[in-house]
């Protein structure tokens, strides 16, 4: 049986929309990948420092020493720090971590302890040689 030419002109039409639909999917295909090309990076690409910073590390009890300064709790994960802060006075410690981990200024460590700011750097620079000390001992003996 022959098509009439009816039926042949519905074809033509179905398959000139057909072809249409197939070239908007293809150029929208197209289209998302040069999109993803221009905004993605591949992983491996991406620099170490950016990597580090997305990075999440589990801390558990047994990783850090605690510290107690002006109610705020210091954590220490290096042991040989935390031994050597250990041995210190409670108030030379507490200069210490005061000024490193807390940000404190001398003049503000002294207004805490009631002495003034000469007193503060003097007990900081004694307690941080004693620091080096004991951790050039420890590097000694191993």
């Amino acid at each position: 049986m022959k098509p009439s030419d009816f039926q042949k002109t519905i074809q033509c039409q179905f398959d000139c929309k057909l072809k249409r639909v197939v070239r908007g999917i293809v150029r929208n295909y197209r289209k998302e990948l040069r999109r993803r090309r221009n905004k993605e990076i591949a992983f491996c690409e991406i620099p170490e420092i950016v990597i580090e910073k997305l990075a999440v590390w589990d801390e558990y009890e047994g990783d850090y020493t605690a510290f107690q300064v002006c109610g705020i709790e210091i954590r220490v994960l290096d042991d040989e720090l935390a031994e050597a802060l250990k041995s210190l006075p409670e108030r030379e410690r507490d200069i210490v971590l005061m000024y490193f981990f807390l940000d404190m200024s001398d003049m503000e460590i002294g207004k805490k302890f009631n002495i003034d700011r000469s007193s503060s750097y003097r007990s900081r620079r004694k307690s941080l040689d004693t620091i080096r000390k004991k951790l050039k001992e420890k590097s000694q003996n191993e």
